[in-house]
């Protein structure tokens, strides 16, 4: 892995791009580190969200989601690192990988600012169909980035976005450091994101078909947990 000051743990194959895309067209150095990026066995059946999105063979929609990632992190000029844990879709149960810290302990470079998702979730909005719970991985990620502040790493969380904002309104813990994406920021964000063709309906059907909406998409946030 190359040297980088900052890296974004993204648990699954688009939530730096939608979380964090002032990071990623900021200045500095940056990783993707995309955590449950693995590719499923062949002829395993696509999962829940999967069929969300209209696909039913899971490894070649985890192969697409791959390419669809790099096209997008390549707007910013970021390349990807991916994991191979499974998604949670794949696995048996909601227990995370025991082995999460200890490959992140292993990639991650020395001095790096780790970027972890916050895993907050907004009072439930009956007009969106967003989840009443944190997602299992974002949950699985957030306790292994803290885990590693016994290493001396230097964590921070980041609002999980649509999640956050499914609402209308962004919700973050107060102190947070809140970015709203402008002169043109927005735009090129959204053209990132529809780099994930394979995945722009399910989120629109999920989080109420707003995903051109600024208030969205438009406002991200970081924080010292």
């Amino acid at each position: 892995m190359l040297p980088a000051v900052i890296a974004i743990l993204s648990p699954h194959l688009d939530d730096a791009v939608l979380s964090c895309w002032h990071v990623l067209a900021g200045p500095d150095r940056v990783v993707v580190v995309n955590v449950f990026a693995g590719i499923p066995p062949a002829g395993a059946p696509g999962g829940w969200w999967d069929r969300l999105s209209g696909d039913v063979d899971g490894p070649s929609v985890m192969e697409a989601r791959r390419a669809e990632d790099r096209a997008a992190l390549g707007l910013a000029g970021r390349e990807p690192v991916n994991l191979d844990f499974l998604d949670r879709q794949y696995r048996p149960d909601d227990e995370p990988p025991p082995a999460l810290a200890d490959a992140l302990r292993e990639r991650l470079p020395a001095g790096v600012v780790v970027l972890a998702p916050g895993a907050v979730i907004p009072t439930p909005d009956r007009r969106v169909k967003e989840p009443a719970e944190p997602h299992p991985d974002h949950l699985a990620v957030r306790e292994a980035a803290l885990a590693l502040r016994a290493d001396a790493f230097e964590v921070e969380l980041y609002a999980d976005l649509p999640h956050a904002s499914a609402g209308g309104r962004l919700v973050v813990p107060d102190g947070a450091e809140v970015h709203d994406l402008v002169d043109g920021a927005l735009a090129a964000k959204l053209r990132a994101v529809h780099r994930y063709a394979s995945q722009l309906d399910a989120l629109g059907r999920a989080f109420g078909g707003r995903l051109d909406d600024s208030a969205l998409l438009g406002r991200e946030a970081r924080w010292t947990p």
